[in-house]
């Protein structure tokens, strides 16, 4: 089984790399280069995307008070509508259907789950830590920077943005306590994750060798908060960055591994290491999303 490093995702999603260019058709690969342009309308419905990484961080850079700044300014912005996602997810369909094949599983899989995750990830992003008056996010990263935790344990993400994809949602936690782990702004974005996993399934039929479905995400997730903190219910939000309050209601998380009717890797409707495609995980499950063959 091979692990596409966090940074090796993300970068597949902003820029298709040269190796991708050759397992990809030409009108996919074509595709994939303009919707990745920060110039195009929907660059800023990929979340990371919009938030400029990689280009805000550096190694070794804590600096969350910068971070909490962006994010400030990327809540406040509209979030891109259902339809648009939807849009997307039909193009993709369009101009990459015959790609979605094993041999470009690590490539344009990992860029396939990255935009079905980021309704999510903008919402676990803008979800606000009210105790104290910032993001959750920006609360669990510098938990994680005063105890000297690195994500995933790795020296090549200690920057922003590896700490953002870690906490979004954070799972499968190394180096670190059961305390530490079973935080409320922790629940609280796995609790946005596991809703959206139930009520959003995967849009894509991905003809892959490991088909990481709505349903597998959502159950990683629910053992992860009912093995570590105990947990039968997640916590749920009572305001969003991305809608109503209260928009994402309690997912009882032991019923995860229960498919929804017309659940992925065949359901043509559509509804972000983590990747990221998720990612970021943080979900993320955002190491499950980065376990691509």
């Amino acid at each position: 089984m091979k692990i596409t490093p966090f940074t090796s995702a993300i970068a597949l999603a902003l820029t298709v790399a040269a190796t991708t260019e050759a397992a990809l058709s030409a009108g996919c690969n074509t595709y994939l280069n303009a919707l990745a342009a920060p110039a195009h309308p929907l660059a800023k419905c990929r979340v990371y995307t919009a938030l400029g990484f990689p280009a805000i961080t550096g190694a070794h850079d804590h600096d969350t008070a910068k971070l909490e700044k962006i994010l400030t300014s990327y809540c406040a912005t509209p979030a891109c509508t259902t339809d648009q996602y939807a849009g997307v997810y039909k193009d993709l369909q369009t101009n990459c259907g015959a790609d979605m094949i094993p041999e470009n599983q690590e490539t344009l899989g990992t860029v396939l789950y990255m935009w079905y995750l980021s309704p999510a990830q903008r919402e676990a992003v803008c979800y606000q830590d009210t105790a104290k008056d910032t993001n959750c996010v920006i609360t669990s990263m510098n938990e994680m920077i005063e105890r000297g935790q690195l994500p995933d344990a790795n020296i090549n993400e200690d920057d922003l943005y590896g700490y953002l994809q870690y906490v979004t949602p954070l799972t499968n936690p190394t180096n670190i306590t059961v305390a530490s782990f079973c935080t409320s702004c922790n629940q609280q974005v796995a609790n946005i994750f596991a809703n959206y996993y139930n009520k959003n399934p995967a849009p894509f039929s991905l003809q892959f060798a490991q088909k990481l479905t709505s349903a597998y995400l959502n159950t990683v997730l629910a053992d992860q908060y009912r093995g570590q903190c105990g947990l039968t219910t997640l916590g749920s939000p009572t305001a969003t960055g991305n809608g109503a309050p209260g928009e994402f209601q309690p997912t009882n998380v032991t019923e995860a591994s229960i498919a929804p009717p017309g659940l992925d890797n065949g359901a043509a409707a559509g509804a972000g290491r983590s990747v990221g495609l998720g990612g970021p995980l943080g979900a993320l499950v955002v190491a499950s999303i980065l376990y691509l063959l």
